[in-house]
C-alpha cells in the first residue's frame, strides 16, 4: 500500500516535471512568435512609409513637369484642341534623350524606377496616371484631372488648366528577375501607399498698369484722405499710371512730394480685390506661400529673393529688420516700413490694410494698399520711392506665379492593398 502510494506520487512528480517542462517551451516559443511578428510588423510599416515617400517623389516631379512646359497655363483649351479632350494636357512623353524623357511608360502616364539597397534588390517605382481619351476609355478617377470649373466660380471653365487634381502610387518592391514587371512574380510588391494634391496658378492681374493702386481715395479734405503724399515721398508712373483708384479723391500732396505717369491719376479701376488680383482667395494663398508667418520676426534676417511671403497680421520692417527682397509680399493687415531701414523690394506688394513707409525705401513693381497709403514724413531727410515695372512683373508671373501646390489639399492614403 506505502510502495503504491509512493509509486503515485513519484508519478505525479514527473507529469508536473513534464508539464512545466512544456509550459516553458510554449512560453519561449510564444514569445519569440510575438517577436518576430512585431517585427515583420514595423518592417512592413517601413515599407509603407517609404512607400508614401515613393509617391511624394511622384508628386513633386509632376508639378515640376507642369512647370517646365512651354505653353502656360498647360490647357487643352475650351472646346479642347483636335484630337484632345479636357484632361488632354498632361502627357508625358517617353525619349531616347534623358534630358527630354519625361517618363518610362507614357501609356501610364508620368512613370519613374529607382534602386533603393545598395544590393539592388529593393527598388522604388511612382505612378502618376493620364486620362485616356474618354471616347475609347473608361474615365479613370485616379488619373490627372483639370478641375479648374469645380475649384474656380468666376466663368473658367474645365480645359483651361488654371487648377489641376494630382495622384501618385507610390511602390516599393522586390526586383529579383529584371526582365519581368514589378508586379509579375518573382518580383514582389512589398508596401504601397496612394498621395494626391492640387496644384494651381497665381494670376496677378492687375486692375490697370498703376505704381500705386487703393480701393477708395477717401474724401475731399487732406484729413480725410486716404493716400497721402509727404516730403520726398515719390510715385512713379512712367509711361503708365502713377496712383490708381476705384473710387474718392486722388492723393494729398504735401510739399516736396511728387507723383507722375500718363496719366499721374486715374479713377474707375476695378476692384482690387485678392480674387481679382491674385485669383485665389487669402486662406488659398496661405496654403501655396513659401513663408507663412504670424509677424515679420518670424522670416529669415535674409528673405529669399522671387519668393511669395504670406504675412498673417500686421508687418513692420525696421533698420535691424529691414525688407530686402522680391517677388510677392502678402500683408493680411497693415504695413509699415520705418524710417533708416534702407528697404529695397522688386515685385508685388498686397496690402489689405493701410501701408506706412518712411524713407529711405525704394519698391519696383506695384503696390496695392487696399485702405490707404502715408509715403514718406514730413521731416524726411531721404526719397521714399515706388515705381511701376512692367518687367519685374513679368519676371514675378514667370516664377512665382507657376504652378504651385496647395497644401491643404494634400492627402495620404496608406496601406492599399
Amino acid at each position: 500500500m506505502k510502495s503504491y502510494k509512493s509509486f503515485n506520487k513519484g508519478s505525479a512528480l514527473v507529469v508536473a516535471i513534464m508539464l512545466l517542462f512544456v509550459i516553458t517551451i510554449l512560453v519561449a516559443v510564444g514569445s519569440q512568435l510575438i517577436e518576430t511578428s512585431f517585427k515583420e510588423m514595423k518592417l512592413q510599416q517601413s515599407y509603407i512609409l517609404q512607400a508614401e515617400n515613393v509617391a511624394r517623389a511622384g508628386l513633386v516631379d509632376a508639378i515640376a513637369w507642369f512647370r517646365r512646359q512651354s505653353t502656360q497655363p498647360v490647357k487643352s483649351g475650351v472646346p479642347p484642341a483636335p484630337g484632345c479632350w479636357e484632361d488632354g494636357a498632361f502627357n508625358p512623353k517617353t525619349s531616347t534623350d534623358p534630358a527630354h524623357c519625361d517618363t518610362i511608360d507614357e501609356s501610364i502616364g508620368l512613370v519613374k524606377e529607382y534602386q533603393l539597397s545598395e544590393t539592388g534588390l529593393l527598388w522604388a517605382r511612382y505612378e502618376v496616371k493620364r486620362q485616356t481619351n474618354p471616347a475609347v476609355a473608361p474615365y479613370d478617377p485616379h488619373a490627372v484631372h483639370d478641375i479648374t470649373a469645380e475649384r474656380l466660380h468666376t466663368g473658367e471653365q474645365k480645359g483651361e488648366g488654371l487648377v489641376w487634381y494630382i495622384e501618385s502610387v507610390g511602390y516599393v518592391y522586390r526586383r529579383k528577375d529584371s526582365s519581368k514587371a514589378f508586379n509579375v512574380s518573382p518580383n514582389e510588391v512589398i508596401g504601397k501607399a496612394r498621395v494626391s494634391t492640387e496644384i494651381r496658378r497665381i494670376s496677378l492681374r492687375l486692375p490697370a498698369e498703376c505704381a500705386y493702386i487703393v480701393n477708395n481715395g477717401g474724401g475731399y479734405s487732406a484729413s480725410s484722405r486716404k493716400v497721402k503724399i509727404y516730403k520726398n515721398g515719390r510715385i512713379i508712373g512712367g509711361s503708365n499710371i502713377g496712383c490708381g483708384r476705384v473710387s474718392g479723391y486722388q492723393p494729398y500732396l504735401y510739399s516736396g512730394s511728387t507723383v507722375t505717369g500718363n496719366p499721374p491719376y486715374q479713377s474707375g479701376l476695378e476692384n482690387p480685390t485678392v480674387s481679382y488680383v491674385l485669383g485665389v482667395s487669402t486662406s488659398e494663398l496661405k496654403t501655396m506661400a513659401d513663408y507663412l508667418v504670424n509677424s515679420v520676426s518670424e522670416l529669415p534676417s535674409q528673405l529669399p529673393d522671387m519668393s511669395l511671403i504670406y504675412v498673417n497680421g500686421n508687418a513692420v520692417f525696421t533698420k535691424t529688420h529691414p525688407l530686402r527682397s522680391s517677388g510677392i509680399l502678402f500683408v493680411q493687415g497693415d504695413l509699415t516700413i520705418y524710417e533708416d531701414s534702407n528697404s529695397l523690394y522688386s515685385g508685388l506688394i498686397y496690402v489689405t490694410g493701410t501701408a506706412t513707409i518712411y524713407d529711405p525705401c525704394l519698391i519696383s513693381g506695384c503696390l496695392i494698399a487696399y485702405n490707404g497709403l502715408n509715403l514718406s514724413r514730413a521731416n524726411s531727410t531721404d526719397v521714399a520711392e515706388i515705381d511701376y515695372d512692367s518687367s519685374i512683373l513679368s519676371s514675378v508671373r514667370q516664377q512665382i506665379c507657376q504652378y504651385r501646390e496647395n497644401k491643404a489639399a494634400y492627402q495620404v492614403f496608406s496601406g492599399i492593398k
